[in-house]
């Protein structure tokens, strides 16, 4: 019996000394759930430097109908006209126009082609476009020509304009993808104009001499919208329930920009809403990094027959950046290297030895060239040295050139004794002719 209380002793001494919890296996937490939207169609781009920070069917078709709006000002703005030139508007312009805009133009106003821009952007004027069109390309239907054009020359590949208000029809076969509005905004940053205004809240514009106010009709840049969101800057929404949603907008801080393209068709509040979500998730998630700077050293190749060196330092010929997320350790950055394992002098300075890939989890984030440092030039004596050196320690060329000098000797051994043996013959043979002519 006392042996059965020790033993329960000793037990209870145990659990006492060793909680529950250290023979209880080690769970690791949960990894966090990847970043998604409700919305069907979104896409986050670095405008920088064009890595795709997040996607979701961003190459399938949409009815957009802000972006026919943006490449109307991109056209006016690259047609090179004086923006501050004003127009007369025709009844050609205004019998286009299916739903008039807060800018309230009419035929027979006059306004600069710079306002009518501003309408465009911050009030979303259809009958701005139609003036636009007609005063860029003579005729709608010519724009829209001139436009679809113009969007392939910027590589947009999947997007079809059929006129430039933006107005939606069920037949028609106006689409575009979120991959192709994010190479259009991408141009629109390098642009004048189109960013700065719209990022505007308010803005006026003249008409027949007298002003108009101008109120943006995208929350996400109004200062008293519960929408607003601080780091957004434009650039354009539009939709309506029937044809969906659309939002582009780009967000700024101290390292990076980006561009998010979001559309949905259940509510403007949840295109708002998701925005800001994804505004959110790069800035906060992502950092702007420098993989390789211009210039920088990468690594040492040897130099065969360096005069005075025997490597050559290799820098990279371009700086490479990336957005990566900011968890990721430099030091599980992969860097790929493609050089040889020497190269001959002589070396002209930028001459291209080799190339460096930086990536990560299998995805590539810049290729560049290393080029050498500095010139190396050829050392002359040690390279006849060599050449010499290699030229007797052949034993192939040297068996060659014995066996030529043998074959020559043997020639010669030969020829001798054939003109050894003629010459004997010939004076036989005129001792003959002696012997035998009368005496």
């Amino acid at each position: 019996m006392k042996r059965f209380f020790s033993a329960i002793l000793v037990i209870l001494l145990i659990f006492a000394l060793f909680p529950l919890g250290a023979f209880a296996d080690e769970t690791e937490e949960p990894e966090a759930e990847p970043f998604t939207v409700q919305s069907p169609v979104a896409a986050i781009v670095n405008a920088d430097t064009g890595t795709e920070l997040f996607a979701k069917n961003a190459d399938s078709p949409f009815f957009c109908a802000f972006l026919p709006r943006l490449m109307t000002c991109i056209m006016l703005v690259e047609s090179g006209l004086d923006l501050q030139t004003e127009i007369l508007l025709t009844k050609e312009m205004m019998a286009n126009t299916h739903d008039k805009s807060s800018a309230n133009l009419n035929s027979g106003d006059r306004i600069s082609l710079y306002d009518l821009m501003k309408c465009i952007i911050v009030a979303n004027s259809q009958e701005a476009c139609i003036a636009v069109a007609v005063t860029l390309s003579g005729s709608v239907s010519q724009f829209v020509v001139d436009m679809n054009l113009r969007a392939r020359d910027l590589g947009v590949e999947n997007t079809t304009f059929t006129n430039v208000t933006g107005q939606y029809s069920s037949t028609s076969k106006q689409e575009t993808t979120a991959h192709d509005i994010v190479k259009i905004c991408s141009h629109i940053l390098t642009l004048d104009h189109i960013e700065d205004l719209s990022n505007s809240r308010y803005t006026e514009i003249t008409v027949n001499g007298a002003k108009r106010s101008l109120f943006t009709k995208n929350s996400l840049v109004d200062k008293n919208s519960s929408y607003y969101c601080k780091k957004a800057s434009g650039l354009a929404i539009s939709g309506t329930s029937v044809s969906g949603y659309s939002l582009a907008s780009i967000a700024v801080d101290k390292t990076m920009r980006i561009i998010c393209v979001i559309m949905n068709y259940d509510s403007v509040s949840t295109l708002y809403n998701e925005m800001t979500e994804m505004i959110n998730f790069s800035l906060n998630e992502y950092s702007y990094r420098t993989l390789i700077q211009k210039n920088a050293p990468v690594l040492e190749v040897p130099v065969v027959f360096g005069k005075e060196r025997d490597s050559v330092t290799l820098v990279a010929e371009s700086t490479i950046t990336a957005s990566m997320p900011s968890s990721v350790p430099d030091s599980s950055i992969e860097s790929e290297l493609i050089v040889p394992e020497s190269v001959d002098a002589p070396i002209a300075r930028g001459t291209v030895l080799g190339t460096v890939t930086y990536s990560f989890e299998g995805r590539v984030y810049g290729t560049t060239n290393l080029i050498a440092q500095t010139d190396i030039s050829l050392d002359v004596v040690e390279s006849y040295s060599e050449a010499i050196n290699s030229f007797f320690s052949n034993k192939y060329l040297i068996a060659a050139i014995i066996t030529v000098i043998a074959v020559v000797i043997f020639y010669s051994i030969v020829l001798y004794i054939m003109n050894r043996k003629r010459m004997k013959w010939e004076q036989s043979k005129k001792r003959d002719r002696i012997t035998k002519m009368p005496k």
